[in-house]
């Protein structure tokens, strides 16, 4: 699985129509459903272009919130975005475990700068949600990128073959 292979369109559409619908099924769930797609974008993409998407998600999520500070989630998204971005080099893009882990330090960094956020801006201080922001939530993202974009490539995609795979073809071929 490479993160430079999956389609950003379908990962936007997806994350997208999920955002969109599955408040309306399921909202107890507290996943926030763009952070597949903003890890992939910031895999394929330049900065800008993640900073801008992440923009544009922010404000969806700030308007089907309850919040009363427009551009909340925006301001957050998008420094989770920004720091890290910087991050990417020290994961590998073809690895299937990079997905998950980088949706859980988007969701903890995402869970920390919200707490500061509301601080600073609505001056309170929300300390009780705090646990279940910095485990469940994170948890339940990573388990959500892995089973809707590295659990169907993994199962019904192409076969990925190993290095061994190589050296029995060409031992096959010659002989």
């Amino acid at each position: 699985m490479n993160l430079h292979q999956k389609s950003l369109f379908t990962a936007f559409l997806s994350t997208l129509l999920l955002t969109l619908l599955m408040p309306v099924c399921m909202p107890c769930v507290r996943i926030t459903y763009c952070i597949p797609f903003l890890i992939i974008a910031i895999y394929k993409k330049p900065l800008i272009f993640c900073l801008w998407s992440s923009a544009f998600y922010g404000l969806l999520l700030d308007l089907l919130s309850a919040h009363s500070t427009l551009g909340l989630f925006a301001t957050n998204v998008t420094l989770t975005t920004w720091i890290l971005y910087k991050q990417k080099k020290h994961f590998f893009a073809d690895s299937m475990t990079t997905l998950p882990l980088m949706t859980g330090f988007f969701s903890v960094l995402f869970a920390c700068l919200q707490l500061l956020l509301i601080f600073l801006f609505e001056r309170k201080f929300l300390i009780h949600q705090s646990a279940k922001d910095f485990l469940m939530t994170p948890l339940l993202n990573a388990l959500f990128s892995y089973g809707v974009f590295i659990l169907p490539c993994a199962l019904f995609g192409k076969p990925i073959r190993k290095g061994s795979d190589y050296f029995l073809q060409d031992l096959q071929r010659g002989n």
